[in-house]
């Protein structure tokens, strides 16, 4: 009997768990709804016109400039979070009904003393093959005054009209922010260290970012969708919709790029989650490995940058190939190289509207050539060259080719 009765409670222990499980999934489906309702909201609520823009520009950076230090340190405090990486953090805050995007870069004691203020040299000196953003693990970033000054250099674009695609900078500060820890990918030191080279100037830099203890807060335009979230809705909403949406994509990507090389600008890391859009115009952000023929260059990155003219425009043609393959097919890994290789040697690919297959058969002789360089440079090394011979010989790396 007592035996019976331990046995029905705990089986009306169980069905009050259940119930509980279940009540807590409703709650948390009902919250992701409010979020998809909250983001979808402020999609459609934000005016991309360039009036509009401006006129945000105008009223946010004055008001954040009229901020003390300690205010505008309470206002990021505040903030929504909304993510960490090995960039930094990002928040979510109002300025007088406008969303305004804030990324808080780590700043090193280095890059703080008096004589590196503002400075965009190599102070860690850390090897050049650091700017790509292709590694198994990530590159430890060169440093938040060279984010600081690309982010100059891009709204000055924007403000004088020279080109609209990046989102605007309305204010910058240096703020205390004890207690940052490194980012997941770079917590083990000593690996970090081992895949970058091995060298002392890695591992400076990846300490340095450990012990920082002031960032500076980088206050941008809300662009509330990533490339990779509008591109991926597109495909899902069919043939018309996935083609006339690559279409924009392949012509914006030229533009942008070509644009940004032009002006001396390398990004290096031009991935879907690092460009936003509107789903009219693509807004290059997110400078952690941009280099620039402006800033203050050592012989050894003078030399990269020379080297290295077109690897944006290849980099996001192959990001967009493979992109296109994941998410059409399922692919991933080898089996996606499998079929870039595939495609490169001639062979159509089924099921998949026209238009899109058109690209991926274009532009696959390239990506082959850029994913088996990052194959090697994640697995083999990361002084493996950079494959500018075989690029030069496949071409097609002007407009015609990607319009």
């Amino acid at each position: 009997m007592f035996a019976k009765r331990i046995l029905d409670a705990r089986c009306r222990c169980q069905e009050s768990n259940r119930r509980a499980v279940r009540r807590a999934l409703v709650l948390v489906g009902d919250a992701l709804r409010e979020v998809d309702a909250h983001v979808e909201a402020v999609v459609e609520s934000v005016d991309m016109s360039r009036d509009a823009r401006l006129a945000a520009h105008s009223a946010v950076s004055t008001a954040l400039a009229l901020c003390s230090d300690l205010e505008l340190r309470d206002l990021v405090d505040a903030a929504e979070p909304m993510g960490s990486g090995i960039g930094g953090t990002s928040a979510l805050l109002d300025i007088g009904g406008t969303p305004v995007f804030v990324k808080r870069v780590p700043l090193s004691d280095l890059e703080r003393q008096p004589e590196n203020v503002r400075s965009t040299a190599n102070l860690f000196e850390l090897p050049a093959f650091s700017h790509f953003g292709v590694g198994a693990i990530g590159a430890p970033g060169f440093g938040a005054w060279r984010e600081l000054a690309v982010h100059t250099m891009t709204t000055n674009w924007v403000l004088a009209q020279d080109y609209e695609g990046f989102p605007l900078m309305y204010h910058s500060r240096v703020l205390p922010h004890p207690g940052q820890s490194l980012p997941e990918e770079l917590a083990d030191v000593e690996k970090a260290v081992t895949y970058w080279g091995g060298g002392s100037e890695v591992r400076r830099r990846i300490e340095a970012l450990r012990d920082s203890s002031a960032s500076i807060a980088l206050f941008l335009e809300y662009i509330p969708q990533s490339l990779h979230d509008w591109l991926g809705a597109q495909v899902k909403a069919g043939d018309e919709a996935a083609e006339r949406a690559c279409a924009m994509v392949v012509r914006q990507l030229q533009a942008g790029t070509s644009f940004m090389n032009a002006r001396g600008l390398l990004h290096f890391d031009a991935h879907f989650q690092n460009i936003l859009t509107d789903g009219e115009r693509l807004f290059f952000a997110d400078y952690g490995l941009a280099i620039s023929s402006r800033f203050d260059l050592s012989k050894e990155e003078a030399d990269f940058f020379a080297e290295h003219q077109t690897y944006d425009r290849c980099y996001s043609v192959t990001h967009l190939v493979i992109w296109l393959i994941t998410a059409l097919y399922g692919y991933k890994g080898e089996e996606r190289n499998a079929f870039i290789r595939a495609c490169a040697q001639a062979e159509h690919p089924k099921g998949i509207p026209p238009q899109v297959a058109a690209i991926l058969t274009q532009h696959a002789p390239l990506a082959a050539v850029m994913t088996d360089f990052y194959g090697k440079f994640q697995l083999e090394s990361r002084q493996i060259p950079y494959p500018m011979e075989e690029i030069g010989r496949i071409g097609g790396l002007g407009s015609s080719s990607i319009v």
